[in-house]
């Protein structure tokens, strides 16, 4: 097995046709699998070899396809870094993977200089750089056209978790899981050579490299790369580039129906969004107003990381992550005694099959806290239904327990979320000395509004039992986020009384 073989096939289907596109250049699919194959030359001209690592620090640009896939020819492992890392973050990731070679922009090098010196790094600079190989500089070796063939169960990439409970874990994920997860995603989302994806996800996080890296080129799909999100921006390259399909995140969807500039998306016919819970409410005016579907789905890393979406022919169920892929399963069990538990009891998900990682880099113990009974255990609280459909309630670890009655945080954002003033909530517990915990509530607000606090916990109380209202809101203009678009509920909690600072 090779993953780069599914760019080689699209070369014998359509050579000619647009693999990966921005504003200002294109590349076809035989562009791309011989620049990713002189690229793979200059690689082992620097002594990469198969089952060595390679990490690539980019945003959303053209030579991170072709980086990737020169990484993949050789046998070598993928180690995505996020270009906004400070360097003692990259310190970490650099040095837990034992990356030979840091492939990042010529802006970003002057930072990391002594550090990759220190590691023993090779550095290739894209753009400008006063240090570093030139990344056109590897286009000058022999290329390699012929793929090293690897094992199904080969580590191919090590894509660390975001680290919202302690440092980022390595999670390796092999040939196989790539593979599967990515014809199972391109089979459920009917991916074509028809297909063009707008994508400013980043490339970067699991989500954005198995859509945009691999189901797009397992289905001959163009993808448009955007490094940043603006979004009257996005919303004219998706009409300009009349894109079909749209990456997104429940934040990105909130954002675009406030954005100024009216457009038609009339050749959208469906966005995925994952990553976190979508609010019914911007899923139902998002397709209203932009006439489309949105398909709700979920995974993390440790899956590849889809692992459940709602059909596109079919049922859709607002509020659920849809139905497992073909090929997996998912269950419901308890988190205290492991017992699985039936339709409508709420329990932690777990996910066995193909998809399922080969556990974190240079961390047994850890691996084995979430790998029981060949289950990987996501941390996630939800329930199935009569149907088979899935939703998530909450994280184990962010569940809140007032005066010993469990409440959901995503049952009160949901409320929170559904009144005209508000565009996100995020609901984290805070210490209480009678009750234990209490609700306290963080409200995005819709810009010019003033929600006053005393109003908004009036309205949860006409819609959900005391216990579960929140005794305090804060109104903030905008939630702090990942550069995944994920509210950081850890940001909000911190001194909050009881919460320790970190």
């Amino acid at each position: 097995m090779n993953l780069s073989l599914l760019l080689d096939r699209q070369v014998q289907l359509r050579p000619d046709a647009t693999a990966f596109v921005t504003a200002e250049k294109s590349l076809s699919f035989v562009e791309l699998a011989r620049a990713s194959a002189a690229v793979a030359g200059g690689l082992s001209h620097l002594g990469v070899v198969s089952g060595d690592r390679v990490a690539v620090m980019l945003p959303n640009v053209l030579p991170f396809p072709i980086a990737v896939y020169a990484i993949w020819r050789l046998g070598a492992q993928l180690v995505p870094i996020n270009p906004l890392s400070k360097p003692q973050e990259v310190r970490h990731l650099l040095s837990d993977s034992k990356a030979k070679v840091l492939i990042t922009l010529g802006q970003l090098l002057a930072p990391l200089s002594e550090l990759v010196a220190e590691l023993g790094i090779q550095a290739v600079a894209v753009g400008p750089a006063e240090s570093g190989t030139p990344f056109e500089h590897l286009f000058a070796a022999s290329p390699v056209h012929e793929p090293h063939l690897v094992a199904a169960d080969d580590v191919v990439a090590v894509l660390y978790t975001s680290g919202t409970t302690g440092r980022p874990k390595g999670a390796m994920l092999t040939s196989r899981n790539l593979d599967y997860d990515s014809q199972a995603c391109a089979d459920a989302l009917e991916m074509s050579a028809s297909d063009r994806l707008y994508l400013v996800l980043p490339l970067f996080h699991a989500y954005g490299m198995t859509i945009g890296l691999l189901v797009c080129v397992r289905g001959g799909a163009s993808v448009f790369l955007e490094p940043r999100f603006v979004p009257n921006l996005a919303l004219q390259h998706l009409k300009q580039f009349e894109c079909t399909a749209f990456l997104g995140v429940p934040a990105l969807f909130a954002a675009l129906l406030s954005a100024s500039t009216p457009t038609s998306l009339h050749e959208l016919r469906f966005c995925i969004s994952g990553g976190a819970p979508l609010p019914v409410t911007v899923l139902e005016a998002f397709e209203q107003k932009f006439r489309t579907v949105i398909l709700e789905g979920d995974g993390p890393t440790e899956c590849s990381p889809v692992t459940s979406v709602n059909p596109l022919r079919g049922v859709r169920k607002a509020g659920t992550i849809g139905i497992p892929l073909t090929g997996q399963e998912m269950a419901i069990r308890d988190p205290l005694n492991g017992q699985f538990l039936a339709d409508g009891e709420v329990g932690e998900i777990v996910v066995r099959g193909p998809n399922v990682f080969a556990g974190y880099l240079n961390l047994p113990e850890e691996t084995a806290q979430v790998m029981r009974d060949g289950w990987y255990h996501t941390g996630d609280l939800g329930h199935r239904d009569a149907d088979g459909y899935f939703s998530i309630v909450d994280r184990i670890k962010d569940l809140i327990i007032v005066a010993g009655l469990n409440v959901y945080a995503r049952e009160v954002e949901e409320v929170l979320q559904s009144h005209p003033q508000v565009r996100m909530a995020a609901v984290v517990g805070e210490y209480d000395s009678l009750r234990g915990e209490v609700v306290h509530a963080f409200v995005e607000k819709v810009p010019q509004s003033v929600p006053e606090d005393k109003e908004l916990i009036r309205y949860c109380r006409e819609r959900l039992a005391e216990y579960k209202c929140p005794r305090h809101i804060t109104v903030l203009d905008e939630l702090p986020r990942s550069t995944t678009g994920k509210i950081l509920k850890r940001v909000l909690k911190e001194g909050l009384k009881g919460y320790p600072v970190t």
